[in-house]
């Protein structure tokens, strides 16, 4: 488990609130200052009531309560949504699916597993069909070209809009082909596409 890529998956999907991350993961052995009832601030450990070291996924809330006594100086405060622990006591894995999907729940409520799937499988299908319609339409004389290595990507002129103006060369006296160019006006021009 690689906590720095979640807690920037976590800050990027989420974002942030006064330059801290709305929701992360720490460990549980972390130390925090706190007024102790005699009013003094000491560091004590922000999951004193744990037997162990664990992950937490945390969410930053506003201080409120009995903490803003507690807590000096701070207006927000990470709290906990969720300790990576088995009922035995034991460290629960922690994988990417687990700590998105119970930042989900915070977020939108409970959802049906099967619900998620779906979804992902809705969002690659629609992915692959973009590539399919992308490679099949009008790129088909094109991608024939560079597959076959008759043709290059120039990719460094500049249209008049200020676009990338792609286009293809191909083996000498060859007047090019441009990106978008169907095959019926390649006919026409005189260009084959063997």
């Amino acid at each position: 488990m690689n906590d720095v890529y979640l807690n920037r998956k976590l800050k990027q999907l989420f974002g942030e609130l006064n330059g801290k991350q709305i929701f992360r993961l720490a460990r549980t052995n972390e130390l925090e200052y706190r007024r102790d009832y005699n009013g003094a601030v000491v560091q004590v450990p922000r999951y004193n009531y744990l037997n162990g070291t664990f992950w937490a996924l945390e969410k930053l809330m506003p201080v409120t309560g009995v903490n803003v006594e507690m807590l000096p100086g701070c207006n927000t405060s990470y709290e906990p949504i969720f300790i990576f622990r088995k009922a035995d006591g034991s460290p629960l894995v922690v994988s990417e699916d687990a700590v998105l999907s119970f930042v989900h729940v915070q977020l939108f409520g409970e959802r049906k597993k099967r619900d998620l799937v779906q979804e992902e499988l809705d969002q690659y299908e629609a992915h692959v069909d973009k590539l399919h319609q992308f490679l099949s339409d009008e790129c088909s004389v094109l991608s024939t070209k560079l597959h076959l290595g008759e043709a290059v990507v120039n990719s460094t002129k500049v249209d008049d809009n200020g676009r990338r103006d792609i286009s293809v060369n191909g083996p000498e006296g060859d007047p090019g082909v441009q990106a978008g160019t169907s095959e019926s006006t390649l006919r026409n021009s005189g260009s084959t596409t063997s």
